[in-house]
């Protein structure tokens, strides 16, 4: 109740602040809302610079920054992030350290505790230990460059305004709690294994099976690398730290497209780099691009998280990668706890005493932090107390991995030094499609993976037996990883990489394979494939799942107890099965994601309770990998009861029902766009609807589906606005002189909602257009900043 009371204060506060920011803007306070607005011409002298750094912007407010050295170049990245981002920054670095009630108030309380539990705040501590002196060095030029701008009194986010928050200077560890949080955020898959175990405590082992992926039963399945080469309130607690159920906890993961051509099957002759970065829809955008030019030619550019240092995907003068995230890092063990003592766990034959830390954590408006008390088995940190459940992270054995292979990835510049950068590469696990200006195209897995003692990472294993613990870490020398294959591309789309006993197993839980099945075969069927292609491609609406569910479901009608609406819709689909593409105008493929979601509910709601079935009905991955085994592969399972047909049929029904009830009866004249858009939300905009009309975009329509290669995300409990896909597209010709790009994303530069930045690359991505980045920072023609080292 405390929460919810806390909740309600922070609400009433926060609209109280609307008003007086309204009643500001209408007694003249609006010109001083612009004038927070990051500079972007001036000279600025700051403490902390070794030379003069030149900033120029282009009509996008995209930085191209020439300095002398890295560090300077880091320097001004620091002072540009913090200028345009701080606030994103304090969200993202509040999360990382479990500080986001010391912030936000007694509503992230649940947050916070459940990210002490998981470890982040532990993890960014021990990369901040393990960080070499050439890492903390380049770290605190960056450092140094966000806090000269707060000095200089630059940063003043409306948002600190609306909480009452005065931030802290930025410090070293700041740096680290994003990496920690980058980690956990991408390689958070126990809430798959937890959602397992929930079912099968719900349910028995015939039924649970399901659930279980397995890709060896479709012959088809379009691998990375070919053949050869009691739950119920632990699922809750995960829930506070989900980004798309919580707007207040920033999101920062990489589920993403990534594809790479050899010059052989390229128009241009030279390689093609593709990818586009798939997170949730918010203003500002997770990403802020930049570029920076220093030394005799050296470069880094790209697509950068505000708050650390260089980029995350981008390209430099002679190399371009892309992440896509995968990787099984986390399993979940049960204990067994002594009846006598409740810290006292069981190992094999013998007992032990379980360890105990005690974290407080400072919440917004409350005398005395919260105390939380986490118990440490031996297979790690107990995020379940009823039953027991441990949770087992690789980051846990990170030995003295630190995050110093960031930069040093960003500087490579060929396939050998990029691998040897990623072979220290700690966390999360994530796939790398890379290009060069020599005509190379790679694939590489990198990050700690975990060699099991027993089970594959998909359910929990017994935490009391020896022989079912973790027996090690994969050796880098191991990664999967591909060079110049004679197909003349590779691609990743977080489906699963091998298969089993191909290699080492970098996980069986993954997205399903309806993305990178839909690119293989893309850039399979053309010889000569341009730049323009591999845009088109990232807005491909082709819907493979239903290419391979549709024939089940159709052939499952009976025409004789149709009604006429089902026989419409019936009708439709048929016409659109043939080339399946999820167009906005379009009836057809709205009835197709209807009939889906409404078939879930159907074959799954009656045989689970209904907490876990709503934790099921959020998770798309395990239900995609559940309800479409059934209809390719199972038609006799138990989950039917005996009677698929009429259950496929009862589905449809219901599915046309719930589309009559916005568009009317005559499917003819339904549109997918008439309920499915693109949702771009601010934090606050979305936590607080009164603040949404200042803060978010509207709404959009748009087309494609959870399972496009254009990803439109939804969540089938919230459908149908996506809420989540590409956050930045980009496309490089890999030139001997150097990459020539083009990206974009749905949003803009600016974190201020009164800039004209904030979201003026929407329309453009929108309209699937890919705005040119300058090769040379001095052909930039736009506004400029300089920035003049402090006499010492």
């Amino acid at each position: 109740m405390q929460g919810k009371r806390t909740a309600r204060v922070y609400l009433k506060r926060t609209v109280l602040a609307l008003v007086v920011l309204l009643l500001m803007a209408l007694a003249g306070g609006y010109g001083w809302l612009r004038s927070t607005i990051a500079p972007t011409s001036g000279t600025f002298t700051l403490a902390g610079l070794d030379g003069e750094v030149l900033i120029r912007f282009d009509d996008f407010e995209r930085p191209y920054v020439t300095a002398d050295t890295m560090d300077d170049a880091l320097f001004a990245e620091g002072w540009l992030h913090a200028c345009h981002r701080f606030w994103q920054m304090e969200l993202l670095r509040s999360a990382g350290k479990g500080r986001l009630s010391a912030m936000l108030g007694g509503s992230m309380l649940d947050a916070d505790q459940e990210l002490w539990r998981m470890g982040v705040p532990q993890l960014a501590q021990t990369l901040e230990r393990n960080a070499s002196p050439w890492m903390q060095a380049h770290i605190e030029h960056y450092t140094a460059g966000v806090n000269a701008a707060l000095d200089a009194g630059l940063v003043q986010p409306p948002e600190f305004l609306l909480l009452q928050h005065t931030p802290e200077r930025w410090s070293s560890s700041d740096v680290y709690a994003l990496g920690a949080m980058m980690a956990f955020q991408s390689g958070n898959n126990a809430t798959n294994e937890l959602l397992r175990l929930a079912i099968l405590q719900d349910t028995d082992t015939a039924r649970a099976a399901i659930f279980n992926p397995d890709e060896s039963i479709d012959a088809t399945f379009p691998y990375v690398l070919p053949r050869g080469a009691g739950m119920a309130e632990a699922l809750r607690r995960r829930d506070a730290v989900d980004p798309l159920l919580h707007a207040l906890v920033p999101s920062f993961a990489f589920g993403s497209n990534g594809w790479v051509v050899a010059p052989e099957k390229s128009a241009t002759g030279h390689a093609l780099f593709a990818f586009d970065s798939h997170d949730a829809f918010s203003v500002p955008n997770l990403f802020y691009e930049v570029h920076l030019f220093f030394g005799d030619g050296e470069q880094i550019r790209g697509w950068s998280v505000a708050g650390l240092p260089g980029v995350i995907n981008g390209y430099n003068e002679r190399i371009a990668w892309g992440f896509t995230n995968t990787g099984d890092t986390q399993d979940l063990f049960l204990e067994t706890r002594s009846r006598e003592d409740p810290l006292r766990f069981k190992d094999g034959d013998t007992w032990y005493q379980a360890e105990t830390e005690i974290v407080e954590i400072p919440v917004k408006g409350r005398p005395k932090p919260e105390r939380l008390t986490i118990v440490r088995t031996h297979n790690g940190p107990l995020i379940s107390d009823d039953p027991p459940v441990s949770l087992r992270w690789t980051v846990q054995d990170i030995g003295d991995y630190g995050i110093d292979s960031l930069l040093r990835f960003n500087r490579a510049r060929n396939w050998d030094e990029f691998t040897d950068a990623l072979d220290a590469f700690p966390a999360p696990a994530l796939n790398a499609t890379y290009a060069d200006i020599d005509g190379n195209i790679g694939f590489r897995t990198a990050g700690l993976l975990p060699v099991r003692g027993r089970g594959d990472g998909v359910v929990p294993q017994d935490g009391s037996d020896p022989a079912a613990r973790w027996q090690g870490l994969v050796p880098a020398a191991e990664m999967p990883e591909a060079l110049n294959p004679p197909e003349g591309f590779l691609a990743a789309a977080n489906a699963r990489v091998n298969a089993a006993g191909d290699g080492p197993l970098v996980s069986a839980d993954n997205a399903p394979g309806y993305r990178i099945r839909r690119i293989r075969a893309v850039l399979s069927a053309k010889e000569s494939l341009t730049t323009e292609d591999m845009a088109a491609l990232q807005l491909d609406w082709h819907d493979t799942q239903a290419e391979l569910l549709l024939p089940e479901l159709l052939a499952a009608l009976d025409s004789e107890t149709l009604g006429a609406r089902e026989s419409a819709a019936r009708d439709l689909l048929r016409a659109w099965e043939p080339d399946p593409v999820a167009a906005p105008d379009q009836a057809a493929p709205l009835i197709f994601q209807a009939w889906y979601r409404h078939l879930a509910r159907d074959v799954f709601e009656p045989g689970l309770s209904a907490e876990v079935f709503a934790q099921l009905y959020k998770n798309n991955y395990p239900l995609n990998h559940a309800l479409d085994r059934l209809l390719r592969f199972e038609p006799e399972n138990v989950w039917w009861r005996g009677e698929r047909a009429g259950i496929i049929a009862g589905a449809l029904r219901h599915a046309l029902d719930e589309i009559a009830a916005v568009q009317g009866g005559d499917p003819h004249r339904w549109q997918l766009q008439a309920q499915h858009r693109v949702v771009v939300n601010h934090e606050l905009g979305a936590a607080v609807p009164a603040l949404g009309r200042l803060l978010n975009a509207a709404p959009a329509p748009w087309g494609g589906s959870t399972s496009t290669v254009g990803r439109a995300r939804y969540r089938y409990d919230r459908a149908y606005d996506a809420s989540a896909g590409a956050t930045v597209r980009v496309v490089a010709d890999m030139r001997p002189e150097g990459p020539r790009a083009a990206a974009v994303m749905p949003g803009g530069q600016s974190g201020h909602f009164l800039s004209p930045h904030y979201l003026d690359q929407l329309p453009r991505w929108l309209a699937g257009d890919l705005l040119p980045i300058e090769n040379r920072a001095d052909t930039v023609e736009g506004s400029r900043v300089e920035l003049a080292p402090a006499a010492k």
